[in-house]
């Protein structure tokens, strides 16, 4: 078996080859890198909901009377909105999720109202969403204990 012999020639010949390779993959991948990123779409300014009515406290199984005041980062009030609350109580054993959601009507000055029932005592979340145009604009989570 005759051994293959470097010489200087066939050296330079074939480092120089690799080195293209690798020039055209890194040249690739630093070309990637260095396209521009897409801007970030700019976020709406956020809105302030907050539970009036029921407190925290006052939730009962059964009907509810409900207030949510909508206000924008600018502190108005925010008029012609679709405004609703959403109750989820999870799974637990044998029983299968519960939810019922509340769609309250404006009553002026960026008040929401309306009465729906909690079909339960115990542990909800709650989501209430508020829609403009038909777009969710702002949505509060919190957690509600039913007596």
């Amino acid at each position: 078996m005759q051994r293959f012999k470097w010489t200087h020639h066939r050296f330079t010949r074939v480092t120089f080859a690799a080195f293209a390779v690798l020039g055209v993959v890194v040249g690739g991948a630093s070309a990637a890198q260095s396209k521009p990123k897409p801007t970030a779409k700019p976020r709406a300014a956020k809105l302030d909901i907050m539970l009036m009515q029921p407190s925290a406290t006052a939730v009962k199984s059964g009907d509810n009377q409900f207030e949510v005041m909508v206000k924008g980062a600018d502190g108005k009030p925010i008029e012609k909105a679709d405004v609703s609350v959403l109750f989820v109580m999870p799974p637990m054993g044998a029983m299968a999720e519960m939810r019922n959601e509340v769609k309250l009507k404006p009553a002026g000055g960026g008040k929401y109202t309306g009465s729906g029932n909690v079909m339960m005592a115990g542990k909800w979340n709650v989501t209430i969403s508020v829609k403009q145009n038909g777009k969710e604009t702002g949505q509060k989570k919190l957690t509600l204990t039913a007596k």
